[in-house]
C-alpha cells in the first residue's frame, strides 16, 4: 500500500486543529509547571515542615510514571467526588509532573545566588519576602531560563499521553483518522511533522533565550 498524497493533504485541517489543543495544553501546562516548581523550591526553604512536604511531593511525582499520574487524576479523583474535565486533568497532570522537576532546577538557581547579596539586602533592612522578590528571584530566573525552556520542549512532547483520557490533541486526532481509514502512515506522518515543526520553533526560541539571559 503506497503513500496516498491526496489523503495526506486532506488530513491537515483536522490535524492542525488538534495541534491547537496540543499547544493550548502545553502552554497552560508550562505556566502551571513554572508556578508549581517555584512554589516547591521556595517551600523547601521555608522551614522543616515545608521542606518535608515539598520534598515528599517532589519524590512521589519524579519517581512515578506520568501516565500513572494522569490516570490517577482522571479516574481516582471522581471516586472522592472531584470531577474535572479531561483537558483540565491533562493540564494539571503536566503542571504537577514537570513542576516537580522544575522545583529542583529553581532550587539550584536559588542556591546559586551569592549569599553575600542576601546579607547585603538584610543589612539594608529588607524583609524576607522583599529579599526573595527583589534580589533572589530575578537572579534565579536568569540562571534557570535555559534549562526551564528545555523542559518546556519535553512537556510539549509529552502531550500525546493526554489522548488516553480523551483530550482531542494532535496525536489523538491522528489516531482517530487512522482508525477510520485503516491507514496509519499518513495521519501519523502529518502529526509527526507538526510536532517536529513546533519543536524546531521552540528550540530556536530556547537558543535565543540562552543568548539573552546568559549570565555574564
Amino acid at each position: 500500500m503506497g503513500f496516498d498524497w491526496g489523503y495526506f493533504l486532506s488530513l491537515w485541517p483536522d490535524i492542525f486543529r488538534g495541534s491547537l489543543m496540543t499547544l493550548f495544553a502545553a502552554g497552560l501546562g508550562s505556566v502551571g509547571a513554572v508556578l508549581v516548581g517555584l512554589g516547591l523550591a521556595l517551600g523547601r526553604r521555608s522551614g522543616r515542615v515545608g521542606f518535608l512536604l515539598c520534598a515528599g511531593f517532589t519524590e512521589v511525582i519524579r519517581l512515578s510514571p506520568f501516565l500513572v499520574q494522569l490516570y490517577f487524576l482522571y479516574f481516582v479523583l471522581p471516586v472522592w467526588g472531584i470531577v474535572i474535565s479531561a483537558t483540565t486533568v491533562g493540564v494539571l497532570a503536566l503542571a504537577l509532573h514537570f513542576g516537580a522537576f522544575l522545583g529542583e532546577v529553581f532550587g539550584a538557581g536559588i542556591d546559586a545566588v551569592p549569599r553575600g547579596q542576601v546579607e547585603a539586602a538584610q543589612a539594608l533592612g529588607l524583609r524576607r519576602m522583599q529579599i526573595a522578590r527583589l534580589v533572589v528571584l530575578p537572579q534565579t530566573l536568569r540562571l534557570v531560563a535555559a534549562p526551564t525552556a528545555n523542559y518546556m520542549i519535553s512537556l510539549l512532547k509529552t502531550t500525546p499521553y493526554l489522548a488516553v483520557v480523551g483530550v482531542p490533541e494532535m496525536l489523538g486526532v491522528a489516531f482517530d483518522k487512522a482508525s477510520d481509514s485503516f491507514r496509519y502512515v499518513e495521519p501519523l506522518t502529518a502529526a509527526g511533522l507538526l510536532f517536529l515543526a513546533y519543536s524546531i520553533v521552540i528550540g530556536g526560541a530556547v537558543r535565543l533565550v540562552e543568548r539573552k539571559v546568559r549570565p555574564l
